[in-house]
């Protein structure tokens, strides 16, 4: 049987996963997690990697929303980095675009081989709904 997790390392993992705000918002909040929980530091280095990158290529993070608790119980399967693109004026729709990265799934199914995977679904009818098409 696997031991329970302490408490304190249960308040941290929480603590993690309630962050949400402006991408820009999350890394400070992030880092700060991360003072507490020095293994953190690394997965928020890479984080602040992407959110230069996207600078780099004209994307302002403080336009992106983060939720760090983002696909816990519908993305499971994603192991990395993953996304959703929602359209903040029809919360009737489900994400217009979601994905991530998945590559544990690919080695379990791989039995043992790494293979670098990413994937993700563009919902055609989310985006004829906010075409102003049906449904």
């Amino acid at each position: 049987r696997t031991p329970a997790l302490p408490q304190d390392a249960v308040d941290r993992l929480e603590a993690v996963l309630a962050v949400t705000g402006s991408a820009v918002e999350a890394l400070g909040q992030l880092r700060r997690l991360a003072r507490e929980t020095p293994g953190l530091a690394a997965a928020v280095d890479r984080f602040e990697a992407r959110l230069d990158a996207c600078a780099r290529r004209g994307i302002a993070p403080e336009g992106l929303a983060f939720e760090a608790g983002f696909g816990r119980t519908t993305l499971e399967y994603y192991d990395g980095f993953v996304f959703g693109a929602l359209a903040p004026d029809r919360p009737d729709l489900p994400p217009i675009a979601s994905g991530g990265r998945y590559d544990a799934l690919t080695r379990a199914l791989g039995q043992g081989r790494g293979i670098p995977a990413v994937g993700g679904i563009v919902r055609p009818e989310a985006l004829l709904a906010l075409a102003g098409g049906a449904p």
